[in-house]
């Protein structure tokens, strides 16, 4: 950690991106001369110091992933439409030179060409053909499109590439196809439940979100993982707030209403699962205290945060396992819980300087108003009126919350905070993969 703290180019492009102004500031200050505050500039590139150099770069990888997108769509819809028309040898054929051309490239470009950014593209743009080959050669061979083992396949064929590639898209890709398969294989798990499918579901995907949190945290802790940890907390943090977001919905409980909750047997994957997950989350949480705790750091945030998370494991659990109790009461608990994870996101974000955890909680928060405020005033007033009246709020509420966020975001900068950047060896948050350490 010394040694870490010591070296400044462990700060990564966040570091990079604020070293001119703390330079000027040093000269102001009189700490430097203009001559010593030239020669620490000298050190680095100076595309790295440049202050649009990230905005740019965005800008890079942006175009490149909607364009690998567009392109990728284009090429499954190609396919879609001439597929009857070919022999089975020539589609195996064509799809396996098209995932392997779009893999060669984009190695070529990235790793020969130094075209980052446009190469892990191309990357993408092969993990993308390589899904809707999955489907189509499933397809030849009169496999269901919606069969669950196909979103698996899918998912095994690209996962390697998030560590192979350090590239956030195709973490996020990776990560979305995972809890894609686990959705696709749901029917089949609660095939014999007939009450309580939507909880049992819900409380499954809570319990994922925040696995998938707890690997990100732990990730920060080890160099050599850290760029791989922001998708991983982005991703989980989003799943399990959508997840608590959807329980705070009367209706979801219905199954209540007669004393009943689970009527049949769950398989026992999706028990092992959700029993796995959460111990395996809870072990996570209780490493990444201990590291934090030994090493010093932010140890109370860290042990607030694994505090909130084993309370959501925890009504998880429950919700997922009772055999009575009242719809309007679940929905109360689940709402008071997503009002107080929420606050805990925005504070979070803030205390470590973290523009996208802010964001997410204000989005979240705006979808929540809106959502509360239809589902009790819809049987209440005048349509007309509903929908004026959800206009002023929503205008209200924009303004109010955009002028919270600038002041939030102005004091963040003004401490140094971190907000992003343009590839996946550098997080969203600032530094290698997101992580805050170059700031404690």
């Amino acid at each position: 950690m010394a040694k870490e703290a010591n070296n400044p180019v462990s700060g990564g492009d966040d570091f990079l991106s604020r070293l001119p102004r703390e330079v000027s500031r040093w000269e102001n200050d009189g700490l430097i001369s203009a001559d010593q505050g030239q020669s620490i500039l000298g050190r680095y590139p100076q595309e790295s110091t440049a202050p649009g150099s990230r905005a740019q770069s965005r800008l890079i990888t942006g175009l490149s992933v909607i364009g690998a997108v567009l392109v990728g769509l284009g090429i499954i819809l190609f396919f879609a439409a001439n597929w009857d028309g070919m022999a089975r040898s020539a589609k195996m054929a064509i799809i396996i030179a098209a995932v392997l051309s779009g893999h060669g490239l984009g190695y070529y470009l990235r790793y020969h060409r130094g075209y980052l950014r446009v190469g892990s593209a191309m990357v993408l743009l092969a993990c993308l053909i390589y899904g809707a080959g999955v489907h189509l050669v499933g397809q030849a061979y009169n496999v269901e499109v919606n069969d669950p083992r196909l979103m698996l396949f899918w998912f095994l064929g690209v996962f390697p590439l998030v560590y192979i590639v350090r590239s956030q898209p195709i973490q996020f890709l990776g990560l979305a196809l995972f809890l894609a398969a686990v959705g696709f294989r749901m029917p089949d798990w609660v095939d014999e439940v007939s009450r309580g499918q939507a909880v049992l579901g819900l409380s499954l995907f809570l319990v994922l979100g925040l696995l998938i949190f707890a690997v990100g945290r732990i990730k920060e802790e080890f160099n050599l993982l850290r760029p791989y940890s922001e998708s991983f907390q982005l991703v989980g943090l989003i799943t399990a707030l959508a997840a608590v977001f959807v329980l705070t919905f009367k209706e979801v409980f219905d199954s209540f209403d007669d004393g009943l909750y689970i009527q049949g047997e769950t398989e026992l994957a999706f028990r092992a699962m959700i029993v796995s997950a959460g111990a395996l989350t809870v072990l996570l949480v209780l490493a990444a205290a201990w590291l934090q705790r030994r090493n010093g750091l932010e140890f109370a945030l860290n042990a607030t945060e694994g505090l909130a998370i084993g309370i959501l494991l925890a009504s998880a659990y429950v919700v997922a396992s009772v055999t009575s109790g009242g719809d309007v009461f679940y929905a109360v608990v689940f709402n008071v819980l997503l009002a107080l994870t929420l606050l805990g996101v925005l504070v979070s974000g803030y205390l470590r300087g973290r523009e996208a955890l802010v964001n997410i909680a204000l989005a979240f928060i705006g979808i929540d108003i809106v959502a509360r405020y239809f589902e009790y005033s819809w049987n209440l007033l005048d349509r007309s009126l509903i929908f004026v009246a959800a206009g002023v709020i929503l205008l209200l509420g924009g303004y109010l919350a955009e002028r919270g966020r600038q002041k939030m975001l102005e004091r963040i900068r003004a401490s140094g905070g971190s907000f992003g950047s343009d590839e996946g060896s550098v997080g969203f948050w600032g530094g290698p993969g997101g992580s805050s350490r170059g700031q404690r």
